[in-house]
């Protein structure tokens, strides 16, 4: 799946993550129907966004009949992508969730370890994001007792 990344286009100063377009992630999941993708970013866009900026352009289509209509393309970054892999259901996405799965595994069992300072902070980030995640979840959630 590295392949299905994509540099970032425009601006070659901009320090932006690499993306990776919503249908050449389901063409890599194994989506009969590429477009169908879509439907399943949509539906979790709340938590998409959670993780950052989801980013989208409307992309110009021409039917059959030469009606062009416009669609929304995304462009979902590595956290997302990773995201969308683990709900679409396809056998290729299950086959990577298990390897993402088995990877988290070994990260938090202390196999895998940040490669330099940087990289460390950016786990220390995350794991503080996730965290906090957590407690958001649980001061919103059903069982939840809000105080006031």
């Amino acid at each position: 799946m590295s392949g299905v990344l994509a540099a970032p286009t425009g601006n070659p100063l901009a320090t932006e993550e690499a993306t990776v377009q919503d249908l050449k992630l389901a063409e890599a999941l194994g989506y009969e129907r590429l477009t169908d993708i879509r439907k399943l970013i949509k539906r979790h866009l709340p938590m998409l966004e959670v993780m950052g900026l989801v980013r989208h352009r409307g992309v110009p289509i021409v039917s059959g009949k030469g009606r062009t209509t416009i669609v929304t393309e995304y462009q979902l970054t590595k956290a997302q992508t990773a995201f969308i892999t683990a709900k679409a259901g396809t056998k290729n996405a299950d086959s990577l969730t298990v390897f993402m799965a088995e990877t988290f595994a070994m990260v938090l069992d202390g196999k895998l370890v940040a490669a330099d300072e940087g990289a460390a902070q950016e786990l220390a980030a995350a794991r503080i994001r996730e965290a906090r995640r957590r407690y958001e979840e649980e001061l919103i959630g059903p069982h939840a007792v809000v105080q006031g």
